[in-house]
Parts: C-alpha cells; structure tokens; sequence
C-alpha cells in the first residue's frame, strides 16, 4: 500500500493507538502514584532519561492537546516527520482499505451520481461481507440486521491528496486487551474476505475460469459483493485499485500475506458479474411458502384456459429472508388469489421453489390454499 501519498491527519490518533505503538518501540510504562497520569520512559542506553508524560484515559478535556504534544515530541526523538510517524502510529492497531479511481490528470472533479454509487458500492462491499461472516450463503436478497453493527467498526478517512480515491479504516482492539490470534476480530474477518475475494478474482480473470470464485463463496465474495466491486468502477467504466494495509498488532492468515494492489478494469468486472448471476441461482426444490398477495395481473379474462395468470407473493423464507416470489395459477386458485389478496388474507402454496437471476418462482404448483 502507498500510503506516503495519503494525508495522515493526527486527531485520529487515539490514546489507546499512541500507547500501542510506544510499547512496541521500547517506551515502558513506569508506576507513578498519580491516577490522572501516565508516564513512559524510553528504554535505550543513549537515550537515557527521556520521559513521556500521557492522560490516564481519553475522558480528559485536554487528551487531544496532549497526545499531540507527545506525538510532536515523539517525532523529534526519531528524527523523522510528523506524517511518517502518524502512518506507523495508525498502521499498529488498524486495518485499511484503500480504493484508487484511475481518472484522467486533467479531471478535477466528479459526478456527484458517479461519487455517490462509489461510496454506495464500498459500503455494500464490506454490509455484504458482513453478513457472510454471519452466515456464509451464496447470496443475500437483503443485508442481514446483524451487519449493521459489525460495519460500524468502520470508518471512511480523507480521500487522497492528489487523486480520487477512498480510504476505510477498520480498528483492531479498542480497549487494551490481548488479542485473540485464533479467532480475529469479526471487522478483521471481513477485510480478510475481501482480500481473499481479490486474490481469487485475479487468479480467475487470468486463467479464464469464473468457477475459481464461484466455488470459494464462504471464505470469499458472495453475489453481493461481486456486485458491490463492480458498482464501485461503474460497471467497468473506470478502473480502480484496491490497496489493503493490515495492523501490525495483528497479522494476516498465511494465504492473504502474498496480497499486492489489485486493479479492478473491464476484465475483472466481466468476471464478476458472471460470479454475481451463477451464485443467485438457486435450483428448484420442493418448498411451502406462506404470505400475501401483492400483485396479481392477467390480461384476459382469468376464467378462460388460455390466459396467462401470475401472483406475486411476499413471504419471509427462513433461509433467504424476505422474497416475492412469482407464481403462476390455473382459474380457480387465481380467484382465490384475488380474494385472499381484496380481503388481506395469508395464502399457502406448495411447488419447487426456484431463482433464477434476480427473479424468485415457485412452479409445479401442487396445494394453494387461503389461510
């Protein structure tokens, strides 16, 4: 990840990231008496007597001030710049996605439609890689509620100096406490699909074989996501790269480690929207729904054998979440329909529930009744 080229604003540093990163550089913790104040002494021979006076939490109305002041002091003691130093501070305890468009130099501004399905398309990414790490299906007709709270363990920095681009932060541990190496935190797991997702999504562009992705859903990309990947370049309309820097607190799995920048063109996006339909589809099978009716349409007059009579019924699935699923009916059943559909009425339907693409259908219809 370039991250040199990225500004490196110091109010993000929290207190919890500042003491981190000390104790990782030879800074200890000394037993002072006083409960408002941490101090730290330097551990090195040529610097001996160096101290570090910090807050004793980030409750304090003076925190902010401080850290600053221990950051510019920091950065005179190792003799670099305050932007370097804030990019190592940052990169201990906290996952970054970064998302580069590869725009024209002459181009200063954006569509405010294109900035708007980007910043749309990034945050599908990581609500459907959510709800994968809840449940690992193929595909997600809605985001799962428990999504949204793991994606509020995420947020969206400055965009980058000199280009279009997007940055998502992800914090590690917030609280000082060890970390479990077995089991990451579930934000970590998501930026771990992600980047799983990415490194299949190369090998399966460069061999031209689509099933590479489709058959690893459950650690990687479900429909959704390959969506998402898509939306964010506009559908193949400009490029972008994608750039993923772990915390150093935490290191990635094995398989992950070889990651570089990818570039997602027109060739990544054919393959992802091929991966996005064959994951949807789902073969029939026997299945009994039960809803209400919320469309109905028949040109003809439905009594008559010839016309063509279909219902769209709203049922909650307890696999796929909320559906319409579209129903075609002989003459009786029909009427039924309209029926249970004037009066508000539950109806229970039977047949081999299907998916095809976006659309839900049930066919072989062998038992509707109106509850």
């Amino acid at each position: 990840m370039n991250q040199h080229s990225n500004p490196n604003p110091i109010n993000r540093v929290t207190l919890f990231d500042l003491v981190s990163y000390l104790e990782n550089v030879g800074w200890r913790r000394r037993s002072i008496r006083n409960d408002r104040v941490s101090l730290f002494e330097l551990i090195d021979n040529q610097a001996d007597g160096l101290e570090l006076q910090l807050p004793s939490n980030d409750k304090f109305l003076d925190t902010p001030r401080r850290i600053q002041d221990a950051i510019h002091a920091v950065s005179q003691i190792e003799d670099r710049s305050i932007d370097e130093l804030v990019i190592d501070i940052l990169g201990y305890n906290t996952d970054s996605l970064s998302f580069r468009l590869q725009v024209a130099k002459d181009v200063e501004t954006l569509p405010i439609a294109s900035a708007s399905t980007h910043v749309k398309s990034i945050k599908n990414l990581l609500l459907f890689g959510s709800c994968s790490e809840l449940v690992p299906r193929a595909h997600f007709e809605q985001p799962l509620a428990g999504a949204l709270s793991i994606i509020q363990n995420f947020n969206f920095c400055h965009t980058f100096r000199g280009s279009f681009g997007f940055e998502i932060v992800s914090t590690i541990s917030k609280r000082e406490k060890t970390l479990d190496l077995f089991t990451p935190p579930v934000n970590r797991r998501v930026v771990e699909r992600i980047t799983r997702g990415l490194m299949l999504l190369n090998k399966a562009t460069n061999e031209g074989d689509p099933n590479i992705l489709i058959k690893a859903y459950e650690g990687a990309l479900n429909a959704r996501m390959c969506e998402a990947l898509a939306e964010i370049g506009l559908d193949g309309g400009v490029k972008f790269d994608i750039d993923i820097g772990w915390a150093r607190t935490l290191a990635p799995p094995d398989d992950l480690k070889s990651f570089q920048s990818t570039r997602i063109g027109s060739k990544e996006v054919e393959v992802l929207k091929f991966v996005s339909e064959q994951l949807k589809i789902v073969p029939p099978h026997p299945d009994k729904l039960d809803g209400l009716v919320v469309n109905l349409h028949c040109a003809l007059d439905p009594t008559k054998g010839n016309a063509h009579r279909t219902v769209a019924l709203k049922v909650m699935h307890h696999i796929h979440g909320s559906l319409e699923v579209k129903i075609a009916l002989g003459p009786n059943h029909y009427l039924l329909a309209i029926d249970a559909h004037a009066r508000g009425r539950t109806v229970s339907v039977t047949g081999q529930l299907q998916r095809k693409g976006s659309v839900w259908s049930l066919e072989s219809i062998t038992e509707f009744e109106v509850l």
